[in-house]
């Protein structure tokens, strides 16, 4: 049975080592810096607001971002959305990002916003199919060991 629960502090671990459990994400995270300590640091600050995704009990997905008010209004940015390598296209991501609506619902969340690698091609689309717009490029934005990437920036417009 699928259940989305807020993350609190004490569970970046389990994120960090989902992670790890599926081959070479780690390493492809790390490489964006996605550290242990920078998943603790993250879940530890005030605005940090993540879900996770559990079937039978077992953390199969995570979105993790920041929550930024201003005058009233909240904006939503995904830092980091992710789905277990073995537990792709059966809709957890798409669950996940419907579940940061219905629980920020109060919030008065007027957008929800994120960067993606240029090359990511399956986020990329993951993003068009839930209504996200594509609103500019941060050139050379990634650096990769042999490479740089622009990051796409995009949004979805909730309230007005």
């Amino acid at each position: 049975m699928i259940k989305i629960k807020e993350l609190l502090q004490q569970d970046f671990l389990q994120c960090y080592k989902l992670l790890d459990y599926c081959s070479g994400d780690l390493d492809y995270f790390r490489e964006l810096g996605w550290s242990q300590k920078e998943f603790n640091l993250q879940f530890s600050k005030k605005i940090s607001f993540s879900l996770g995704l559990f079937d039978e009990n077992k953390l199969e997905g995570f979105v993790i971002g920041n929550l930024i008010t201003i005058e009233k209004k909240t904006e939503y940015e995904i830092l980091l959305l992710y789905v277990n390598n073995k537990k792709r296209n059966l809709g957890y991501a798409t669950t996940l990002l419907a579940n940061i609506l219905s629980k920020l619902k109060k919030k008065k969340l007027i957008r929800i916003y994120l960067e993606v690698a240029e090359n990511n091609t399956s986020a990329i689309n993951l993003y068009y199919k839930n209504a996200f717009k594509k609103i500019g490029v941060r050139k050379n934005y990634y650096k990769f060991i042999n490479n740089k990437k622009d990051a796409i920036i995009l949004e979805k417009i909730i309230n007005e």
